[in-house]
């Protein structure tokens, strides 16, 4: 599957990336799917970012995995860079529509650790590339603080 994927250009690979969080984004954002957070946050005004501002921001990082794992070399990482995608693309959905805080905070917990875990691994071969996976594990980290806020 890794060697199928890196054959791909990154084009391609961004193209499937962006129709994937787009049908996810407009699922999650004409059905409802704000979260128990989201609402929370409104009852006690707190802030917690709007699910666009949130969409977008994975969207984003979801890009920058994507060129991280057409730029990687080792067979491992690249590994590693699909499997943090697909925990990205599958966010949404192991926590049912955002609705069981156990199963963000286990989410959290997972792809902040993942992330962290694949940027070290990365750094030995890219810095850069290591900094870009960063990200993800930075975004996921300063909004669970705000999950734990809005839930206190």
């Amino acid at each position: 599957m890794i060697s199928f994927l890196k054959k791909r250009s990154l084009i391609i690979l961004l193209i499937v990336a962006l129709i994937i969080l787009c049908t996810s984004n407009f699922i999650i954002l004409n059905f409802g799917f704000e979260g128990v957070t989201q609402k929370i946050a409104l009852e006690n005004n707190r802030f917690f970012p709007k699910g666009y501002f949130i969409g977008l921001t994975w969207t984003l990082l979801v890009i920058l995995q994507t060129i991280v794992f057409k730029s990687l070399k080792s067979q491992f990482s690249s590994l590693l860079v699909l499997i943090l995608i697909l925990n990205c693309f599958l966010y949404p959905i192991y926590t049912l529509g955002f609705s069981i805080l156990s199963m963000i905070i286990l989410g959290n917990l997972t792809t902040l650790m993942f992330s962290s875990f694949t940027a070290g691994l990365i750094y030995i071969e890219s810095k850069i590339l290591s900094l870009l996976i960063v990200l993800t594990s930075l975004w996921v980290l300063f909004v669970t603080f705000l999950l734990i806020n809005v839930h206190l």
